[in-house]
């Protein structure tokens, strides 16, 4: 079920017993539990029918026995288990899930990555209630959503503003809907959001940004490369070439590790280039074939001779953004 279908039924207070929304994109989780939380219980129902579990806390024994009462002069019972990617009893649910209460609705909130769909646990939801999986949102189509969302709250962001604010804060919708939230109130009434105003009005992370840099040289994609590197001429200061040039002396050196080791197990090669998640792995194995080991090995003598030129050997008077920019295209030739 798509996040349109179930915020429809709900709201058309079509209700099934069990609800498992999981998935690495938390902001639609957390905008459906809200849409249960207004439309199943008026407020005085709430006061008996309505109960909130945590999963760090939650006891399934507790669970199961509150799910099974019958509500208390209101037609249904509201049960939620939040954060049930921390509950470590969760499956104990599966024989409720198997024959749930039919005036019970039970919405299982399971963020930051999937539910394995392939347990008995998942398929008994699946069969007797409804299943929605929150995705990440593909990039390119980031800048479309925030002009669109943005609608909804009654704000007008053009383009442009759109495509910085995606290079400023990625895919992380959350973050998103709170920035516009914020623009709504900085930003005079019915004036469309352009660039200047997100300048304004957005940090930029450097840790976020210059970690978008890689990834952006990694795929080789010239055109988010410099996107990125003029959002980085908006706070020069914030993002010196030796900053820049010692992270991507730290990247590059991992691809080359990966490169020679690319038929390394997987948990042996993290462990290796110092990643926590194999997760990630992928991610440098297909900037490694981007690369050739030759180029790689160009790679370290561009950012030696930029390193130099970064603090006035070779160099004519340029500004360090304009360094980093001829850097990058020399990576990317």
């Amino acid at each position: 079920m798509t996040f349109e279908q179930l915020y429809k039924s709900i709201k058309a207070r079509q209700f099934s017993p069990v609800y498992l929304l999981h998935g690495e994109e938390s902001f639609y989780i957390d905008r459906i539990v809200i849409e249960f939380q207004n439309n199943v219980l008026t407020d005085m129902e709430k006061e008996f029918n309505q109960m909130l579990y945590y999963g760090k806390d939650a006891n399934s024994v507790n669970i199961v026995n509150s799910a099974r009462q019958y509500p208390v002069m209101a037609p249904y019972k509201l049960i939620i288990l939040k954060e049930a990617q921390q509950m470590k009893e969760l499956t104990s649910l599966e024989p409720y899930v198997k024959n749930p209460v039919s005036t019970t609705i039970l919405v299982i909130a399971h963020k930051e990555k999937k539910l394995d769909m392939r347990t008995s646990f998942a398929k008994a939801i699946r069969k007797n209630g409804v299943v929605f999986e929150s995705k990440s949102p593909y990039e390119n189509k980031i800048p479309g959503w925030i002009i669109s969302h943005a609608k909804e709250k009654g704000i007008n962001v053009s383009s442009k503003a759109a495509e910085l604010m995606m290079l400023l804060l990625g895919n992380d919708l959350s973050k998103i809907d709170n920035e516009l939230d914020k623009l709504k109130i900085a930003v005079k009434e019915n004036k469309q959001i352009d660039v200047e105003d997100i300048r304004s009005n957005i940090s930029l992370s450097r840790e976020y940004s210059v970690f978008e840099l890689n990834n952006a040289l990694g795929d080789r994609d010239m055109v988010k490369v410099f996107g990125i590197i003029d959002v980085f001429s908006t706070n020069p200061t914030q993002f010196p070439i030796q900053y820049i040039i010692s992270t991507l002396y730290g990247y590059f050196s991992k691809l080359l590790i990966v490169k020679d080791n690319i038929r390394m197990d997987n948990n042996k090669l993290s462990n290796l280039i110092g990643l926590k998640n194999t997760y990630f792995l992928n991610n440098y194995k297909k900037a490694a074939k981007n690369y050739s080991k030759e180029k790689l090995v160009e790679v370290f003598e561009i950012l030696s001779e930029y390193d130099l030129k970064s603090k006035g050997i070779g160099a004519k008077l340029v500004t360090s953004i304009e360094l980093t920019k001829e850097m990058c295209l020399k990576i990317l030739n």
